[in-house]
């Protein structure tokens, strides 16, 4: 059997070599940030009118 992890040239589909990674592409991922944010902005809502009204 051979061992598909022990391959030698070219790089299999998927995977790009250090010169062609662009990790800014990740720093600039904001949607996660968004949804925690409105997350924790409605949870001070509730808070509030439960202060409010309670």
């Amino acid at each position: 059997m051979s061992d598909d992890d022990d391959w030698v040239g070219t790089p299999p589909e998927g995977r790009h070599s250090r010169d062609r990674a662009k990790p800014e592409h990740w720093a600039s991922q904001w949607q996660g940030r968004a949804i925690s944010g409105g997350v924790i902005l409605l949870l001070l809502l509730v808070v509030v009118l439960i202060l409010l009204l309670g």
